[in-house]
């Protein structure tokens, strides 16, 4: 409809003489609310001039109200040139084949379709899993989604109806942190999008046993044989399955073998980070190597360190 073909807005009228309703309280209304707005930009800059945002990896003050500054956003390790696959960054590519896959998914069989994984578990990405998983930082799961939508998704590029299916935290991993971080992230993720995103905590452990990031990669592959069950609600459901960082694939193929064997029509992998092979270049990374055999503890930056 175009701005001629508007039908004029009606003025709320009242009485039989079809006079406006009062309108020095609605003008009042609007004034004040004009008002209360305005006071609560210059609350905002003047707090934010008293006490600047400090970001969480190099500790310096900047002008965002973004828990990292924008200096250290533009460094995070981006994965480039990722396997479609498994998402394997393409420096730890030896070669591929008319199907699109690396070698490390010609010697493995994944059953999940596609990874999405922006980011290298390097320095900046892996500083802010670390605070978030192991110092119990969960007010970064909102930081951690945003930075995961806006590398993967473009507007014109929007999830369709999907499952998102948590990979679970074991219970004592749990009690250890206070939070469940997977299921946390899929529900901030879900935020953005809640006409086309449902969180579905169906996977479940069916054994206990070490945690994965204690494990070598051989080991890894050992231990997924029955590992999880799954809600026989899945059938027929088109699933994503999310994770935080994907270090050889074992954990999410064991999770999708499950999941295609309950009836999902289609397993899909979301994750925030991916680590390079072994002896990759891609496996140096600044402050020292990248966790390509297991995940330690956190080794922030000093502060003020640039």
């Amino acid at each position: 409809m175009t701005a001629t073909n508007r039908p004029p807005i009606k003025p709320l009228t009242g009485g039989a003489l079809g006079t406006p309703v009062c309108s020095t309280h609605m003008k009042l209304g609007h004034s004040s609310h004009r008002v209360l707005q305005a006071a609560l930009g210059h609350t905002a800059k003047a707090i934010q001039w008293l006490a600047p945002a400090v970001c969480v990896l190099c500790r310096q003050t900047h002008p965002s109200t973004e828990a990292i500054c924008d200096d250290c956003d533009q460094h995070l390790p981006r994965n480039q040139v990722p396997c479609p696959h498994c998402a394997l960054p393409s420096a730890g590519m030896t070669s591929t084949t008319t199907l699109k896959c690396c070698t490390h998914c010609q010697q493995h069989r994944f059953y999940f379709s596609e990874t999405h994984a922006p980011f290298l578990m390097q320095w900046g990405i892996r500083d802010l899993i670390h605070l978030w998983k192991f110092q119990h930082q969960p007010q970064l799961s909102p930081l951690l989604a945003s930075l995961f939508i806006r590398e993967v998704f473009t507007p014109a590029d929007l999830p369709r109806s999907l499952v998102l299916i948590p990979i679970p935290t074991q219970w004592r991993r749990q009690l250890q942190r206070g939070f469940d971080h997977t299921r946390v992230l899929a529900q901030a993720i879900a935020a953005t999008y809640p006409h086309s995103l449902t969180v579905k905590p169906w996977l479940r452990h069916t054994r206990s046993g070490a945690t994965q990031h204690r494990l070598s990669r051989l080991a890894r592959w050992r231990n997924q044989h029955e590992r999880f069950a799954v809600n026989a609600k899945i059938q027929g459901c088109r699933v994503v399955l999310l994770d935080d960082v994907m270090t050889t694939g074992a954990t999410v193929n064991a999770a999708a073998e499950t999941c295609l064997e309950a009836g999902a029509k289609q397993v899909t992998v979301w994750c925030l980070a991916r680590t390079p092979e072994p002896g990759s270049p891609l496996t140096r990374y600044h402050g020292g190597l990248c966790n390509g055999e297991a995940h330690h503890e956190p080794s922030l930056r000093k502060p003020n360190a640039r």
